[in-house]
This record gives structure tokens, sequence and C-alpha cells, in this order.
């Protein structure tokens, strides 16, 4: 059967009373099918379907098939619509195994949607039904898929050795990085294109009046600087608090200084972090012993030493003597 989107119905399509006369609803003298999507010539208002009259056209330089002067088209006519209305029509995908039987107007909506319409497959390239295309999908071999978050595009049955969990994270990192290179790069050149371009002169004159306070103020200072001279005084500002190498402990710049010994150091470690002090404390206790063990070693090869050093200057005094006779 011919898709009800091209050409009128056939006739044997339709399942009405036996009252109902087709005859007046047929598309004249071009498919002679049943009316589908109806227009009507004003001259002689005959009606035909609107694509085979725009096809009859093409071909006939504006010519009512009726043999009318010419043919100016009108909509269809409310009796012909109307009776097109009552007409029941079976699916054209009844010989795929649709049972519905739709009113006129809802056909070409039905049919639209109908789960036993065939698709075909750009895998394995079967025909298949509408209703099982999606389960198809997800069990044929040949099926191309896009992955949604790594843009892989591989068949079904190559999943673990195109698309493992491993190749996809790797693939979206690397998706990843391009994209924050690029924005990288977008960022330097506005920061550039931002630097290049001169700053107002108004703002200048207004950041010359604008008075801040010092970004140590909570740690005590008070002293409220132009925004020019900022800078300059945060540099030497006595409430700076720097924190010890060894302890992290902030350390005010402000006099007295208090000395911070490597007693106090340790005991701010141990109350901050009772674990890992004792952790280093354990690990100096065994380079401690260690360090014993080696000048244990040292003093063992040194006392060797003065032996032997002994025993020749014996030897060499005997020498002597025995010379000197």
């Amino acid at each position: 059967m011919t898709s009800t989107n091209d050409i009128g119905l056939a006739t044997e399509r339709v399942q009405c009373s036996t009252t109902t006369d087709l005859n007046d609803l047929v598309c004249s003298t071009i498919c002679e099918n049943i009316l589908w999507k109806p227009v009507a010539c004003q001259q002689c208002e005959t009606h035909f379907c609107s694509m085979c009259i725009r096809q009859w056209l093409n071909k006939n330089s504006n010519q009512c098939p009726m043999r009318c002067d010419k043919f100016i088209e009108r909509s269809c006519s409310k009796f012909i619509a109307k009776r097109l209305a009552q007409l029941q029509i079976i699916c054209i995908y009844q010989p795929n195994g649709c049972n519905e039987v739709i009113p006129y107007e809802a056909l070409e909506k039905h049919e639209t949607m109908c789960g036993y319409q065939l698709i075909k497959c750009t895998g394995c390239l079967s025909e298949i039904l509408k209703k099982d295309f999606s389960e198809h999908q997800l069990q044929c071999p040949l099926t191309v898929t896009t992955c949604a978050d790594c843009k892989i595009v591989y068949k079904q049955n190559d999943v673990f050795k195109h698309h493992s969990d491993a190749i996809c994270l790797r693939e979206q990192l690397r998706h990843l990085r391009q994209e924050s290179q690029y924005e990288i790069q977008q960022l330097k050149e506005q920061i550039r294109q931002e630097q290049k371009a001169p700053v107002p002169s108004h703002i200048i004159t207004d950041l010359t009046k604008l008075r801040v306070r010092c970004a140590y103020a909570p740690n005590g200072c008070r002293v409220i600087s132009f925004y020019y001279d900022l800078e300059q005084h945060e540099k030497t500002c006595e409430f700076e608090m720097i924190p010890c190498k060894l302890c992290q402990l902030p350390l005010s710049r402000r006099p007295p200084i208090v000395e911070h010994t490597r007693r106090a150091c340790f005991e701010y470690m141990l109350n901050k972090n009772p674990a890992g002090i004792q952790q280093q404390f354990m690990i100096l206790f065994n380079a401690v012993d260690e360090a014993k063990a080696d000048n244990h070693r040292l003093q063992s090869t040194i006392n060797d030493i003065k032996t032997q050093l002994n025993k020749l200057n014996s030897i060499c005094l005997k020498n002597s003597k025995t010379n000197s006779k």
C-alpha cells in the first residue's frame, strides 16, 4: 500500500456501512482513490487530492483535469469534508500487524506514530517494527552508537575494545583539557586586551582620593591609607602575622617581638597535632639510635687503627735499637 502522505486512500481500506456511496469521494480522473487532503477547482467544483492535482498541474500548464479554462484552487467543500470525516480507515501498516481502524481525520497522526511501521537499522540494515526498534538497537551488534559523555562512535560488538569505562573517562578528560586550554587562551587574550586599554582619567582621579583600610586591620592595624600608598604600607605593617616555617604559628612583627624558641615551636605542634608530633619524635629517636650505632662503629674502627699504629711503633723502635748496636 502507498503511504497516505502521498496520494489518495485505496477504497479497500475503508470500513463503512453499505449505504455509504464512495463514488463522490474519489479523486476524479487522476488517482481515483479516496480523496486525501482534498482541494477543489473553483470553476467545476471537482475535488482532487492535493498531491495529485499538484503533480497534474506541473505537467499540464495549470489546466484543470476536467478541461476548465484555468484551474483556480479553492478549499474542500464542507459537504465533502463532512462525509470524509465519517469514514473509518484501516491502518496502512495492517500487513505488518496493526489492527487499528482509525477515523479519517485522525489517520495521519496515527500512521506517523504507528508502532508497526518499518524502520531500517543503520547497523545490520534489517527492517524492524518501530515498536521493537529501541530494543533491537540495544542488541544489534552492528549498531553504531555515539557516547553522550565522551562522543566516541563505536559498534555494539566493539564496546569492550573501543569504549570501556577507562577509555570513556580518558576521552572525557582529553575533551576537558582541550576546553580548559581554549578557555585559558580566551581569558589570557581578554586580559591582554584589557591591559592594553588605557584606564580612564576619571577612574585614576577617583582612586587618588580613595582611602582604604589596611588588610591587617583584623590583627589590630588602624591605618586607613590612600589607595596608591596602601601597598607600601602593607609591606612594612607591623601587624602582619608571619607563620613559622616549622609549626605555622602566626608570629607578629609588632614590637616587642616575642622570641619563638624551638621549645615553644614543638609545644605548639604538640598541642595542635599530638599524633603528628609523636610520630616526628619517633623519627627523631630512630635517627638518634642510628647515629649512636654509627658512632660506635666509628669508635671501634678508630681503636683498631690505634692498636695497629702502636704495634708499628713498637716494631720501629726495636729496629732502631738493633741498628744502633
